[in-house]
């Protein structure tokens, strides 16, 4: 996949950035399948490596009552559940393939979960490879002129001390993830005061344009000076007066 953008970070506005991606608009995408009762449960069981390690709630959410052999916590019971179903062709034009993103069975330094590639093999589903810590949390599909599918993807991460979320073109030719940062954005909510100020940046909007040639984000920030004395940016100290201003990128 060729450059997309050089990563950019909003550090002290509300920016408004338009991305235009080098990929076809011919074909049909990737498509998020609503809903986890929509999936096939042979491929869950090939997740949750078997039959009997495999659950699926009233609700018909689908969960491994084992962690997998390629997981953090591989052997010990716990959740690892189903989040986000992407059907498209990934890393192959020959076969339907499944993404699943998925959360459990990693500590949080590994990001509390992943994302699965997996292809129909007959009437069965192969896993290809799992990503650690690959778990976007909205992803936006392009088809590109090699026929193959190139996601967009929403991600996030929260500690005590502040906040990032971000958002990476990525690839999966030849079954390995290729992830190129676009853009990313932080704030301090949590922790000290930067330079006596606190400041929160959040992806408000993440949508494809109209053109379905791009995507178009929206980045809103408040900034405010911290009350005298105060060392935390908690959630007990209002954030004041914003500084906001407004920009357009285009590529």
């Amino acid at each position: 996949m060729r450059s997309l953008i050089a990563s950019l970070i909003a550090n002290v506005c509300v920016a408004v950035t338009v991305v235009v991606l080098t990929m076809s608009t011919h074909g049909q995408t990737a498509e998020g399948i609503p809903g986890a009762k929509q999936l096939d449960r042979r491929a869950w069981e090939e997740v949750c490596e078997g039959s009997t390690k495999t659950s699926i709630d009233p609700e018909g959410h689908f969960q491994c009552t084992v962690c997998p052999s390629d997981t953090d916590f591989h052997g010990t019971r716990g959740s690892f559940g189903l989040l986000d179903v992407y059907q498209g062709h990934f890393s192959t034009t020959n076969t339907e393939q499944l993404l699943l993103v998925v959360i459990g069975c990693e500590p949080h330094v590994s990001g509390f979960g992943g994302s699965i590639l997996l292809s129909r093999a007959g009437t069965r589903w192969k896993k290809l490879n799992y990503f650690q810590g690959h778990k976007p949390l909205k992803g936006l599909s392009f088809k590109a002129r090699d026929g193959l599918d190139r996601m967009v993807g929403f991600g996030g991460d929260q500690h005590y001390d502040g906040n990032a979320s971000w958002i990476s073109a990525v690839s999966y030719k030849d079954n390995v993830l290729h992830e190129e940062p676009l853009l990313g954005v932080s704030g301090n909510s949590g922790g000290a005061p930067a330079a006596g100020y606190c400041y929160q940046q959040d992806i408000d909007t993440f949508e494809k344009l109209p053109s379905k040639t791009g995507i178009k984000v929206v980045v809103k920030q408040i900034r405010g000076l911290a009350p005298s004395g105060e060392k935390s940016c908690g959630y007990r100290n209002p954030y004041g007066a914003s500084a906001d201003r407004e920009f357009v990128f285009s590529i």
